[in-house]
């Protein structure tokens, strides 16, 4: 390794590695966009990720098996498998950090044929046709973010080691400044620039893939 440190990688869901925001798609069309000013106030930061998810979740009168059924409109970024396979050959961690829910990322993981990832998520249940979440990372976190992605870097990450982050968005804020490298994309730019941090553009992970052939891997 180039870097001469062992290399830990850190990625979010919704909209990295999924090519589009499957958790945005999924509220939006069984909330019938009801979410939208939900969200809206959580972009704001006039409430927390953990109460935007709570309402946006209290919209939702659908089964499971009926939002897992619409995954099969989303596809998985270009590149991912590859660069799962190119870290799988290095030995290199990847954990799976989302503010989301685990039952769509578990779904649409498994449908694109990938075993074994380690994710890192909110949870969710569904009782008496209502969907609620819940919150396994919450107290270890900010008290914003429902997952906090700083927190989960800080915590599974070990000394010594290189940490890169790859996201895409407002609910990857809290990584920003504490990975080594950050990858990132859409709105996670913005909040990069707003705390002078550096970062490195990617359109897919096969861009991913060149910086780490060209800058970390021998």
């Amino acid at each position: 390794m180039m870097s001469n440190r062992p290399i830990r990688v850190f990625s979010d869901f919704d909209g990295t590695i999924s090519a589009k925001d499957v958790g945005a798609s999924l509220f939006n069309h069984f909330s019938g966009k009801r979410n939208h000013g939900t969200v809206k106030l959580w972009i704001e930061q006039k409430i927390s990720s953990r109460e935007c998810l709570w309402r946006e979740c209290h919209y939702i009168k659908a089964s499971r098996e009926e939002m897992v059924d619409a995954l099969s409109r989303i596809e998985v970024e270009k590149g991912f498998r590859e660069f799962v396979d190119l870290l799988g050959q290095h030995k290199i961690p990847l954990h799976i950090c989302s503010d989301g829910l685990d039952f769509y990322i578990d779904a649409f993981l498994g449908k694109a044929g990938f075993d074994g990832l380690d994710i890192h998520a909110n949870k969710a249940h569904f009782i008496n046709g209502s969907l609620y979440p819940s919150f396994p990372y919450y107290a270890r976190g900010c008290g914003y973010c429902g997952t906090c992605k700083g927190e989960r870097v800080r915590s599974l990450s070990q000394t010594g080691e290189l940490t890169v982050y790859i996201g895409d968005g407002f609910s990857d804020r809290c990584a920003v400044g504490v990975a080594d490298i950050l990858f990132a994309r859409g709105d996670l730019v913005k909040l990069a620039e707003e705390k002078s941090v550096d970062w490195q553009p990617f359109a897919d992970f096969y861009d991913v893939i060149r910086y780490f052939e060209a800058n970390l891997l021998t």
